[in-house]
Formats: C-alpha cells, structure tokens, sequence
C-alpha cells in the first residue's frame, strides 16, 4: 500500500500486562483497519505508568502517522492517557465542556449525581478535540503530536467499537487514494475447517489470480473466508466470488455477518414455517441460539430439554425398552424424540440431538463426541450418528450448530450432504420414516 500512513497502535493498563485481561481490542481495531486498506505497523502494550506513557507517546508520535491509543480514560487514578499525553504534547489538563456536557447527560439518564471522579474523565489535553461515546461515560479525543495524529480510546470494547466504526475510520481511510482502499468479499462458511478449505480452493482452482487475496479467519462454530483484491479488480472479484459459491454450496451461510441461529430464523420466517427441537447432550442450547434473535417468536414456540432417560419417557414418549437396549445415544431413541416434540407442539419440522459431550462417559463403540441427531418432519425423518472431537463446550457449541444447519437445509430442500455429514460420519445417514 504505497503512500499509506504509517500506523501503531498503544494498548494502556496494568491489568494487560498481569494477564488479568486478555487483549482483544487491538485484534477489533487492526481488522478493521486491515477492512479499510490499513496495516497496523507496530504495538505495544504499557503499564499504568505515567513516565512509560509519556515517553512511548513521544516516540511513536516520531515515527508514525497515525497512534491509536487504547485504554486509561476511566475516573480512576490509574486511568493516565488524558495526562501522559498533555505531558508528551506540552499542553495543560483542562476541563473540556463538551466532555462535562456528555458527562452530565449521562448522569442525568442513569440517575446519579455527578462525583469528583467522574470529572476526572472530562480534564483533557487543551486542543483536542472530541470523539463522542454514545454508549459509555468517557469521551475519546484526539490531537495532533509531532507528525502523528493521535486517537485516545476508552479500554471498553462495545465503546470502542463504536468510536472505531463512526469515527476514527472515516477519518483515517480518508488519507487513502481511492485506489489504494479494498474491496472484498466475506463468505460466512459452515462445514469446512481451514485446512480443509484451504484444499478444497487449492484443488478446484489451480489457476486461482495473484490479484485476489485469500484470507481465513475462524470464530467458532463458523468460518469466514475473505476474497480482496483493489478497486480496479472489482469485476474480477465478482467472477471469482461465484465460483467460489458456486463450489461451496449451501455451506455458504451468508456474505454478512450472520450467525447461523439469524439465517435460520429469517429462513423460517420466510417459509412461514415453525422449528422445535428436543435436546439431551446439548442442554437447551439450540433453543437458547435461536431465542436470542429478535422475531424469533413467530417461528420457534417449543424446546425440550430432556436430560434423563426418564424424561425423555416422560415428557417425549421415547420407548423404555429402546433407551434400555439401545441407549441414550442411538438413532431409535433421537427419532422418537424428534417424534416427541413434533407431537407435542404446533411446529411443522424439527431437531432432537442426543450425544456424549465428555470427558467421561464413552465406551469402545459410542466414544465421547459421538452424537446422533434426528431432523424432518412428522412424515420424513433423517438421522445421523457423527463424531465431534474437542471440549465439552466445543462439542455442545458445534453440535448445535449442526443441528441448526440441518433444519435449513431441509427447509431448503437440499438433497446433498453437508461435508461434515461425511467428515464426521459415524455411520451411514438415513432418511424415512
């Protein structure tokens, strides 16, 4: 990127450097810049020590463009950024009225008065300028130091986010050749890990242009995949982002940043079509997934948590024998429960998932991880017994996702199997009554 500002970013606080705190935000604020066409350059991390401060602002203020600073702007003794920088810039700390006027509104919306301390987030550099907060107490700001033009951030990721998105990226990209800015192409993808993407694209595409960059980001249970090119390779990019799609199939969920429990329950809203799900190994999560998305109301009225065998009897009708011949975990006993909940709520098609999340509780033929799940209708029913290796949450989180899956893509009729149906299979799947 050719004639791109030179970037760093300086992470403040001693909780980062006990550990007390992991460092996501500067994970947040480079891929974001990296979306804008920006590299972060350089970062470091600095304790609550005002000398330190001083002294990195100062020569990072020499050596680069653009410093995002991260951290220290809360009404405690230890928050130092506001200081260390009138310090670096020889300018006085003095109370700012726009910051006093945002703390006074907040104030007033939660119901409590304005302390001493809380005005401690309001003495500023003179000269700065403000970057509003619309979700938290202390403001941002920032000023021009030596060569650089700085931007002070509060420690609170929602808050940051929010400076980073309204902003300090328009105000940053701006500094960008319109040539020099991305664009791209996000496929949220389900069913494939890296590695196994990798090769696939590797495989299918062996022609695949040097223009194009191909990126990976994996955030459990999904996989994002990210085509980039510049703005005089656009028309190349959409060729190539079809193709990929076309590869891929339904295992591509969305070009946005959807979750699976989103494109399900706009999926089913869609169909006019209701979903329940009787769960076991997985604890209620797929109900809880799908709840959490605004409108799921119309399209999900029933779960089933059936833990113990006893209430799947019970509450499900699931036969005493088959959970004592062929266990918990077994595709009579998933069918039944699917069965079950259909019977027992006005849905038109559902999940039942009964599993061994681990770390105890496997045997030589159902090992832990092993899951069977049951999907369909009252007239059409499908099964499948898969491996999911890992953590207890990382299996309960990937079965339920799984689970997920299965209900939209029989919602949208799609005969061929998901890769991890091969990947992962057990044994073989089944469809029928």
């Amino acid at each position: 990127m050719n004639g791109a500002p030179r970037l760093a970013l300086l992470l403040t606080g001693n909780e980062l450097m006990t550990g007390d705190i992991v460092d996501s935000n500067s994970a947040m604020i480079a891929g974001q810049l990296l979306d804008q066409g920006l590299s972060v350059h350089y970062k470091v991390t600095v304790g609550d020590d005002l000398q330190l401060l001083k002294q990195e602002l100062e020569r990072l203020a020499s050596q680069f463009e653009i410093l995002i600073v991260n951290g220290g702007l809360g009404p405690t003794s230890d928050d130092m950024t506001a200081e260390a920088l009138a310090l670096a810039s020889r300018q006085k700390l003095a109370e700012h009225p726009e910051a006093r006027a945002h703390l006074e509104h907040i104030c007033r919306e939660i119901g409590m008065p304005l302390s001493p301390a809380n005005l401690k987030q309001a003495l500023l550099p003179e000269g700065c300028d403000i970057i509003p907060n619309p979700v938290g107490s202390a403001v941002g700001f920032f000023m021009q130091l030596k060569v650089c033009e700085v931007f002070c951030t509060p420690g609170v990721p929602h808050e940051l986010k929010c400076m980073l998105e309204q902003e300090i990226l328009p105000r940053v990209s701006a500094r960008l050749d319109e040539e020099q800015k991305p664009v791209r192409t996000r496929l949220k993808v389900f069913g494939f890990g890296e590695s196994s993407l990798q090769q696939l694209l590797s495989d299918r595409f062996p022609d695949w242009p040097a223009e194009i960059e191909i990126g990976f980001r994996a955030s459990l249970p999904m996989l994002e995949l990210k085509l980039q090119t510049r703005q005089a390779h656009q028309a190349l990019l959409e060729d190539w982002t079809r193709r990929v799609r076309s590869q891929l199939g339904a295992h591509v969920i969305s070009e946005t940043q959807t979750t699976m429990q989103e494109a399900l329950v706009t999926l089913l809203q869609e169909k006019n079509k209701k979903v329940t799900c009787a769960e076991s190994c997985t604890g209620g999560l797929v109900a809880s997934l799908l709840t959490q998305v605004s409108g799921a109301s119309a399209v999900f009225e029933a779960g089933f948590v059936t833990y113990s065998n006893g209430i799947k009897q019970e509450v499900l009708g699931v036969s005493a024998e088959h959970l004592k011949t062929q266990g918990a975990v077994s595709e009579v006993v998933v069918r039944e429960m699917l069965l079950g909940a259909l019977a027992r709520s006005h849905a038109d098609l559902g999940v039942a998932i009964s599993g061994i999340a681990g770390p105890e509780g496997g045997s030589a033929d159902k090992p832990v991880g092993t899951v069977w799940l049951a999907w369909g209708t009252k007239e059409t029913v499908k099964t499948a017994a898969l491996r999911i290796p890992g953590t207890r949450k990382r299996f309960q989180m990937v079965t339920a996702t799984i689970a997920m899956d299965l209900v939209r893509r029989e919602l949208l009729g799609i005969e061929e199997p998901a890769n991890y149906l091969i990947e992962r299979a057990l044994h073989k799947s089944r469809s029928g009554q």
